[in-house]
């Protein structure tokens, strides 16, 4: 039957709304991030609930849920994605023969692999996959035998490592 009284969607909220903002935080380490999508969520709920039958309405606010969670983590990493530049900036660029170059450049490569060093071995294995050798996140997927949702996690984890690194310096 549909929720059509407002009673029934008050107690919906209410008893359900605390579940959300713990299940958001859990996901994402961010208490207002959790806090909007958990009125997200709800909203969503009520446009649809009154017009539907749910026989579980905990069951259609999961989904909705992570339908969120997964959705803010996605557009996340491609955030994190469109902000990320190169490794090593004009590393294409011909360069002369100039020792002072050369010595700055062996050292950039040296503060970059030791930065990477850091990351986890898988973690780094889905990285160069993708920057380095070019694999698009479904390929590095495939060749792995992981979920894309996992390749992206991995993804994420890189970038920000990589990103911290570049803000400290």
């Amino acid at each position: 039957m549909p929720l059509d009284c407002e009673t029934e969607l008050e107690t919906i909220y209410r008893t359900e709304f605390p579940w959300l903002v713990r299940f958001f935080r859990r996901r994402l380490n961010s208490a207002e991030d959790a806090q909007d999508l958990a009125h997200e969520t709800m909203l969503r709920f009520m446009r649809v609930a009154p017009s539907r039958e749910l026989a579980i309405p905990q069951a259609y606010l999961h989904r909705i849920a992570t339908n969120l969670a997964r959705d803010h983590a996605e557009s996340g990493a491609q955030r994190l994605a469109q902000r990320a530049v190169p490794l090593i900036e004009g590393l294409d660029v011909e360069v002369g023969v100039d020792q002072h170059q050369i010595i700055a450049s062996r050292d950039e490569l040296a503060a970059w692999e030791a930065i990477l060093s850091k990351l986890k071995p898988r973690t780094l294995e889905i990285f160069l996959l993708s920057r380095v050798d070019g694999f698009t996140y479904n390929e590095v997927a495939a060749k792995l035998g992981m979920t894309i949702w996992n390749v992206k996690k991995h993804m994420r984890k890189a970038i920000q490592h990589v990103e911290r690194y570049r803000m400290a310096r």
